[in-house]
């Protein structure tokens, strides 16, 4: 469970409005939904949506994404505009989940951290041997440029609970691939599922839930560890900090004439509800507080 800001975005919000709102809710993410301009909109069941962080604005992020579609979907809106393209959302009633066709473009990085572990900053990787090992090993995955994880595999929940937010051990420009450090920031039967327990950990905080975290780890071990062009993931994360969050992922496979697997779909997924309503006041005086 992870708390979401939803504004819905008159036409003469500039874009340091927006920022100094997100700034003020002091949520992870906040979304602007703008208005249906009938002049300019020919589909009425989509809407165009910013979200931002406290301190810049996002392209695409999984968890405001599923939040909104949530919010929207009973409205009739079929269809998210962020400024990463595009995003159909999807209802399923059997479930009550909505899920979003997440946008992608997959890279596993060529090193991991134990290339170059003799360089790593004293005090930055983990002090429990079995952890520290498991992070030097880790795939470091990109689901679309600028958006890069470290995926560490731990055997065992015990081990899990013992993770703490920290800086990430190396500059990444160090150790990421040329050109991916930057970016613009139903089941059908047989369907092998997964289950997964997660953990996302920054410098200073732990995320309980991250859409596109789920989305990477699941696309990694969809293109690396099955067979199956078609996986249901079930992700579990949040629980150590008494804020569980189930996020879903359907992820599916396509095998070029090459012989190697590329990731056709991510369709992340989730449920939210409503928790307060209120009105915000905006005036042009905000301008000059960023």
């Amino acid at each position: 469970m992870e708390p979401l800001a939803y504004q819905i975005s008159l036409s003469y919000l500039s874009h340091i409005q927006k920022q100094i709102i997100a700034r003020e809710f002091s949520l992870s993410e906040t979304v602007f939904i703008h208005d249906v301009d009938s002049s300019n909109d020919p589909d009425p069941h989509s809407r165009r949506v910013n979200i931002f962080m406290t301190f810049r604005e996002l392209p695409c992020a999984g968890h405001p994404i599923i939040g909104t579609a949530n919010y929207l979907w009973a409205q009739g809106v079929g269809k998210l505009v962020t400024e990463a393209g595009p995003i159909p959302i999807h209802f399923s009633s059997e479930e009550g989940i909505v899920s979003a066709a997440i946008p992608h473009d997959t890279h596993l990085i060529s090193r991991v951290l134990g290339d170059v572990e003799l360089t790593i900053r004293v005090g930055c990787l983990h002090s429990t041997p079995v952890i520290r090992s498991a992070e030097l090993e880790a795939p470091l995955f990109s689901i679309v440029k600028g958006v890069i994880f470290a995926l560490i595999h731990l055997p065992c929940l015990d081990l899990l609970s013992q993770v703490s937010p920290g800086a990430f051990p190396y500059a990444p420009r160090d150790v990421i691939d040329a050109g991916w450090t930057d970016g613009r920031a139903s089941r059908g039967s047989g369907v092998r599922t997964v289950k997964l327990r997660t953990r996302m950990m920054e410098e200073k905080m732990e995320d309980p839930a991250t859409g596109s975290v789920a989305c990477a780890l699941t696309s990694c071990l969809a293109l690396r560890e099955y067979n199956e062009t078609e996986i249901w993931f079930e992700v579990i994360q949040g629980v150590e900090l008494g804020r569980q969050s189930d996020i879903v992922v359907e992820g599916r496979v396509d095998v070029g004439e090459d012989g190697k697997s590329r990731l056709k779909k991510a369709q992340l997924g989730g449920k939210a509800r409503q928790i307060m309503k209120g009105t915000v006041v905006v005036s042009p005086v905000l301008e000059g507080r960023l």
